[in-house]
């Protein structure tokens, strides 16, 4: 399979990963996706942060997860409705700001991002900051579209991190019911892990046959959104490399530290 060379950087914490589902917003007074939330995260233990980038009027990428600032800051408008200075200005009910990715980059500069580009419009303002910064060794970049995802990538002149899409996950699932070896091979080809859920209706991504077979092409298996030790425990026994989680602090308490 063909890895960009820096993929070790990325992924060299110990196994497994924690991913602090946009940061650690338990207590009170900070917002999920802002960098007290984040740094939060890091403190208790966690190896990732996972964040979304939405996109400003005018063209600022942003850590920021919903279509509207409704549920976080209750205004009833979408983002690329508003200048960068009118988001910034903004403060969110559980306390906090809405980060720009730049001051994220900035301020947490040996944190690894999980970043998933929500809109088309943040493609490419996204590439060209974690450019500048000198940035591609410490970022995944993820969405759920594939065809997003590879335009974000044709961007980089450097080796970058990726998760594959939906479409592409369906197509590994798919594949490996089927026990055609070279069709998993073909679709894992240009992505580094797989970030699911356990489930979706009547599919299954934890069954111990289809963990086996991604992880015989080489792919990390990161599992969302698990918040309870049990389901944590479960999935690393099976095979998974990291979880997403809203409860960093459970996820260090049950995964790293000596029971």
């Amino acid at each position: 399979m063909d890895e960009p060379q820096e993929q070790e950087g990325y992924f060299s914490p110990a196994l497994p990963r924690i991913f602090a589902h946009r940061g650690f917003a338990m207590a009170q007074g900070v917002a999920e996706n802002t960098i007290p939330a984040f740094r939060a995260a890091l403190e208790l233990g966690a190896t990732h942060l996972e964040s979304d980038i939405q996109v400003t009027k005018d063209g600022v990428p942003v850590l920021f997860h919903d279509d509207d600032l409704l549920r976080v800051a209750g205004l009833p408008r979408k983002i690329d409705e508003l200048l960068i200075d009118e988001v910034l200005d903004l403060v969110l009910i559980d306390g906090g700001n809405i980060p720009t990715l730049r001051e994220a980059l900035t301020a947490l500069p040996e944190a690894r991002f999980n970043l998933d580009l929500k809109v088309w419009g943040a493609v490419v303002p996204a590439v060209e900051v974690i450019r500048e910064l000198g940035a591609e060794n410490r970022v995944l970049v993820s969405s759920f579209s594939d065809r997003r995802r590879a335009k974000a990538l044709r961007l980089f002149n450097r080796p970058v991190m990726s998760s594959a899409g939906s479409l592409r996950v369906l197509g590994l699932w798919f594949a490996a019911s089927l026990r055609i070896a070279w069709l998993i091979r073909l679709l894992a080809r240009p992505v580094q892990a797989l970030q699911i859920p356990t489930g979706k209706g009547p599919i299954r991504f934890d069954s111990p046959a289809f963990i086996r077979q991604i992880k015989a092409v080489g792919l990390e298996l990161h599992y969302w959104t698990i918040n309870e030790a049990d389901e944590m425990r479960r999935l690393i026994s099976l095979g998974a490399d990291g979880i997403v989680t809203d409860r960093t602090d459970i996820a260090v308490k049950t995964l790293r530290m000596p029971s």
